[in-house]
């Protein structure tokens, strides 16, 4: 997991490195990097399917699976405001967690990779969920003032999502399937595009106001996308160019993967403080 957190990193500094390279012509004004925390209450849903049955309801990771709830998820964002009215931007953001539970509540199953697993009342079982978020995009200000900014933004939530279990797990090949200690793996690349705007509104010349909201909705052959984030905040500056900004974000995504093999539903969404230092060069 930390050479996946290292590998999204690395990518972040790519795309900025590719920026500068692709356009030499246009002189950036700012480049400020942003590096921080997000201390976030999470939810998690998963359609599940009952065993033996058709019928579908909603899993829930942290109060069936015992996910935790409450983590903190580090926090990377880059921006270069290349010229006065055009602003490229990078962030990234990574949640990594496991559970375990001693005695699932009720059976339900699940078709990944062309197998039907299924999980029985009682059983024990540890499960993984790995979430990593890369945002990318482009800003462009089209309304400016002795106080306030105002941005349309356009680009791509990149979603890396990997869901596992291991316990006691059974392989639907026969009404009474055989239960013994399995490994379940599968993850998912989900690059969705999305609009929003950002508002920048400064109160003095140490304190501002910065705050954005995103959104898209798409269907792109077997994965069906949709996600919305807020955040509103306070930025303000210590010294020279060193800033620090509190804010709170709310962000939600759903991924529906359904292919022949596989069919991952999941509705993934967190909110809460985020507190950040960035400095501008």
């Amino acid at each position: 997991m930390g050479l996946l957190s290292s590998r999204f990193a690395a990518n972040n500094l790519t795309l900025v490195g590719l920026w500068m390279l692709l356009c030499p012509q246009l002189a950036a004004q700012q480049l400020e990097i942003e590096i921080g925390a997000f201390f976030s209450d999470t939810s998690t849903d998963i359609s599940a399917y009952e065993n033996y049955g058709n019928h579908k309801f909603d899993l829930n990771f942290e109060s069936e699976l015992n996910l935790p709830a409450d983590k903190t998820l580090p926090y990377i964002n880059l921006e270069y405001h290349v010229k006065p009215n055009h602003l490229i931007y990078s962030d990234w953001r990574r949640l990594h967690r496991e559970g375990l539970q001693q005695a699932l509540s009720r059976p339900f199953s699940l078709k990944i990779d062309g197998q039907t697993y299924q999980f029985q009342a009682g059983a024990r079982l540890e499960t993984r969920l790995d979430v990593d978020i890369i945002r990318v995009g482009y800003g462009y200000r089209f309304y400016h003032s002795s106080s306030l900014d105002a941005y349309f933004l356009s680009g791509f939530h990149i979603t890396k999502l990997g869901l596992g279990f291991a316990g006691e797990i059974g392989i639907a090949t026969s009404e009474q399937p055989p239960y013994a200690n399995e490994n379940v793996f599968s993850a998912v690349t989900a690059p969705l595009p999305n609009v929003g705007f950002e508002v920048n509104h400064r109160l003095s010349d140490r304190l501002a106001l910065k705050s954005h909201a995103h959104a898209f909705y798409l269907k792109v052959n077997d994965i069906t996308g949709w996600m919305a984030e807020l955040e509103i905040g306070a930025k303000y500056r210590l010294v020279d160019e060193l800033n620090i900004t509190g804010s709170f974000s709310y962000y939600q995504i759903g991924v529906d993967y359904q292919t022949e093999h596989t069919e991952l539903d999941v509705i993934y969404r967190f909110w809460g403080p985020m507190l950040k230092l960035s400095y501008a060069f």
